[in-house]
């Protein structure tokens, strides 16, 4: 054990249990109160009562092997609560309200992380532009604005996961059993925190980091997960930040064919079926024209993955961050046990990052394709 692991320990050793932390374990791990009662072999009315507070000093040891978390976890302070309605859920008619709640509980680590990472480290402020009170700026004008605005002019962009964290977002993953959420976004003490789907393609990634760009620059302080025009908004904001309208013009000369949407796909790291919709969009084809390629597409499989698409984009700002601070001591289990936290449930937030570490104290190994490997 380090001796920040051994410190973190400590420092909880005279507080009491907190039952807020019960319910946030429990809802992380999409139980109800049966569930948990039946792997704690208790009855469902023992599990309310440690909840409710009613118990000082419920078999911690038995609970956090249930819910695989550190019995210090539930000693902590109360974690940071996310209100749903500013979160930018979409097709919530699709998730059953426990991933939502799941979810939510799960964003709560990243906040704390977050926070851990901003108390140890220097990381950029945040620097975005509120254009939500200009009401009448239709998305299409609120995107090239902010391109003009971070000097982005006509170029196609980089690295949206880069750009973003450069601004002051803060960038995770979504864990591998809530694939089925899409990628959202929500502002928490004025720090924006968007979370990916990483099972999509890259091209995938990109347009749905730039839909949730849309909904912090246009939708500051509204009611995202009840309107779909508030979705439409993001959508088109989307579109045109990752595809200007008048650089197209400037690159289309004659009439399009099919193997056209590739080189253009290409060249915006957009899908083959974003570019189309971006060109039907703008009036370079036909809704016939769009109709015909969008099977064509389908039959090449363009509408389950992206055949020959770009490499995903990681997290540089988490990468170099976890790499300074394995050099300062701050191992995988040492960064955990300070936030009371499992490796396992910082690794899921992190692109599916290894932060746990090897058996028999091993060497840090060295970084694949671009990501991080926290393990020393």
């Amino acid at each position: 054990m380090t001796e920040k692991t051994r410190w973190s320990l400590d420092q909880h050793d005279f507080r009491s249990f907190n039952p807020s932390r019960l319910t946030l374990a429990r809802e992380r791990r999409a139980l109800t109160k049966q569930g948990l009662a039946q792997m704690c072999g208790v009855t469902r009315r023992t599990v309310t009562a440690w909840e409710s507070g009613d118990v000082d000093s419920p078999p911690l040891a038995q609970i956090s092997a249930a819910l695989d978390v550190p019995p210090e976890f539930f000693l902590a302070d109360d974690a940071p609560l996310i209100d749903e309605s500013g979160v930018s859920f979409r097709a919530l008619s699709s998730v059953s309200s426990r991933q939502i709640t799941r979810v939510l509980a799960i964003s709560s680590l990243a906040i704390e992380l977050a926070a851990w990472i901003d108390k140890h480290y220097g990381t950029p402020a945040v620097d975005l532009p509120d254009l939500s009170e200009s009401s009448d700026l239709p998305p299409a004008l609120a995107a090239e604005q902010l391109r003009s605005i971070w000097g982005l002019h006509h170029r196609p962009i980089k690295n949206m996961v880069t750009l973003l964290e450069r601004k002051g977002v803060r960038v995770f993953s979504l864990p591998i059993d809530d694939r089925d959420v899409d990628a959202f976004e929500f502002s928490f003490e004025g720090r924006p925190f968007v979370f990916l789907n990483t099972s999509k393609s890259a091209e995938r990634m990109r347009f749905d980091l730039a839909h949730e760009l849309g909904h912090i620059i246009l939708h500051k302080g509204e009611r995202k997960n009840l309107s779909r025009q508030i979705e439409q908004e993001a959508h088109e904001f989307a579109a045109s930040f990752l595809v200007p309208a008048d650089e197209l013009h400037a690159q289309v000369v004659g009439k399009l064919r099919l193997d056209d949407i590739f080189k253009l796909k290409s060249y915006w790291k957009v899908s083959a079926v974003a570019m189309v919709e971006r060109l039907y969009q703008l009036e370079f084809i036909t809704e016939w024209t769009r109709r015909q390629w969008m099977i064509d597409l389908s039959q090449r499989g363009f509408r389950s993955s992206e055949p020959g698409g770009i490499t995903p984009e990681g997290s540089r700002l988490l990468s170099e961050l976890f790499r300074i601070a394995r050099e300062d001591g701050w191992s995988a289990k040492a960064i955990a046990a300070s936030l009371c936290e499992n490796p396992k449930d910082l690794d899921s937030l992190v692109f599916g990052l290894a932060i746990s570490a090897l058996p028999g104290g091993g060497q840090a190994a060295p970084p694949v394709s671009g990501h991080l490997s926290l393990v020393r």
